[in-house]
Formats: C-alpha cells, structure tokens, sequence
C-alpha cells in the first residue's frame, strides 16, 4: 500500500489512537507514537488533525478529562484516585484541568444530576435503536450474575461515524461481525468472544466524537500464542487494533435482544445502580458480547466491594 493513500494514514492514526488508549496514565507524545508506528511525526500529527479536527494533544487531553468524568460519575474512586488513573501528578493539578475544561470541580461535577449532554445522546440513541429506555423486566439485578474474568487482548476496528457514530454502528456492524466470524473460524477459535462497545466515556463524550469499536477478545494464555502472532500480523487489508483488557469483575447479564436495541437500556441500567450504589465500576469500559442476532450478553466491570 502506497503510504501517500487515504488508507494507509487512517490506519495509522487509528493506531495512534489504540496506542494512545493503552497508555491513558502516561503522558505518551505524539513523536513517541510515531517512533512505535515508524513514520515521521510531523507528517502523523498533520494528519492526526485532518481526521479529527484537533491536535493530538487537545485529543490527549479532552479523552483523559473524559475518562476522569465518567469514573466521577460511575465509580467510587477518590478524586485522588482518579487523578493518578488519569496521568495527573497531584489532585490539584487535576482539579484545575478538570474546572478549565468543563467550568466546575470534580466534585461538583460528581454530583450533578444530569450531564450536558446526556439527555442528547440518549434521545438520538433511543430514535435510531427504536429501542426502550428502560426494559426494567430485563434489566435488573436480579437477572446479573458476578463473574471474573483473567486478561484478554482485544483485536478491534474502529466503526465508521462520520460524526453519527450510533447510526453507522447500526449500519456497518454486521459487516464486520462477517469477517470477524471468518477469522475465528481461520483460527479456530470459537470461544472467542465479538464485542462491540465505546472507547468513550458515555455520557461524558459528546455525541459526535464516539468512537464505536467491535472486535475479537482473546485470553492471554499460552494456549492462545499463534493466535495473538497471527492476528497480530494482521487478515488482509483488515488491520486489527490491540487494546489491552485487564483481568476484572464483571457483573454479567444474558438478554434476549440485539445489541442495538439493548444499548440504551444498557447505559440505563449501569447509570441508575450506581446512582443507588447498587454497585459501582472501576473502568469505563463495559461492553456487549454479540452472541447471536437475537440475544447478546453484558459484561459490566466494578469493584468487589460495591456488590461485585
């Protein structure tokens, strides 16, 4: 692939971006990146912000005060904490940021009722899934069961958004599921899960800058070496991303339900048991197993001693 083409660029900033989310502690610069990827990082940084309309650094900068206002919303972790989990030295360093970004503290910010922008990602959401906001019948406590679940490394693709990233999600995914079923059956790995999920912090991120991922979860056994080698080396023109997945406790619910229509219920779900402290995560990153056409499963991480 000629490294002038559209392509070739878009994989690497997407990288960058995976690269990026794995190290959301360090403050990991953009010529640090290149050197990984093995281009030149002026030429990554001009096209970093083609894509994105904002620098690397104002990317950096916005996912960290993001990822810190969703653990404000959804976890119990201390301000202190989330500074260290978000790659600030001190908690004040960390509050100033915070307050310049959004025009309050954390901890103003964490006991606001509604956010900004939640009640219009939930609407564009809940218009383009068709789906119920609530489906308490389904999800409720009383169906979740506690699991945990060792290290994975998740090979994904970024979905298109074009600024709409709910919609296109609809539209794209079961292209990608496809080929994503190829490539476990090349590999014959069955037990491999498909997962779909925001890299974001829902509903801190704004609606249009949602990045949509689906992909394969492999565990990190010595069983699975070949086929981390091999889906490293990449299927074709289908280059995967890595995110690292740590081991966790999950609260897990099966529904009988696509994944588009159980997002919104989802989100419903998580914000309400952990407004009520029925329990409360330790990651941003919950994500849907998509098991069949009809029927998925959720997997919601949080901390052992708030009822996981």
């Amino acid at each position: 692939m000629r490294t002038n083409t559209f392509a070739y660029w878009k994989g690497k900033v997407d990288q960058a971006i995976a690269i990026s989310d794995n190290h959301l502690s360090d403050d990991i610069s953009i010529i640090r990146i290149a050197d990984m990827l093995c281009v030149d990082a002026q030429t990554l940084a001009r096209r970093f912000e083609i894509f994105h309309q904002e620098s690397f650094k104002q990317f950096s900068k916005r996912r960290k005060l993001e990822q810190a206002g969703g653990l404000l919303r959804h976890s119990a972790f201390s301000i202190g904490q989330i500074a260290a989990y978000c790659g600030y030295a001190t908690p004040q360093s960390f509050t100033k940021a915070f307050t310049l970004e959004y025009g309050e503290t954390p901890s103003y910010y964490r006991n606001k009722l509604y956010l900004p922008n939640e009640e219009e990602t939930l609407y564009i959401t809940k218009v383009i899934t068709a789906s119920d906001n609530e489906l308490k019948e389904v999800f409720c406590m009383e169906n979740t069961t506690e699991i945990h679940e060792g290290t994975f490394t998740l090979y994904c693709a970024f979905l298109p958004s074009q600024h709409d990233p709910i919609r296109n999600m609809v539209k794209y995914m079961m292209a990608y599921i496809s080929r994503l079923r190829v490539i476990r059956s090349t590999l014959m790995i069955p037990e491999a899960r498909i997962i779909t999920g925001t890299l974001d912090s829902v509903p801190v991120t704004t609606y249009d800058k949602m990045m949509m991922y689906v992909g394969l979860l492999v565990p990190n056994l010595g069983a699975y070496d070949l086929v981390h080698r091999q889906l490293r080396t990449g299927f074709g023109d289908f280059q995967l991303l890595e995110k690292h997945i740590p081991a966790n406790n999950y609260k897990h619910l099966k529904v009988n339900m696509g994944f588009a229509e159980a997002g919104l219920p989802m989100y419903n779900f998580i914000n309400h048991c952990c407004r009520v402290s029925y329990f409360k995560m330790n990651s941003n990153q919950f994500f849907i197993s998509l098991t069949g056409v009809n029927e998925c499963e959720v997997f919601i991480p949080c901390e052992k001693r708030y009822g996981c």
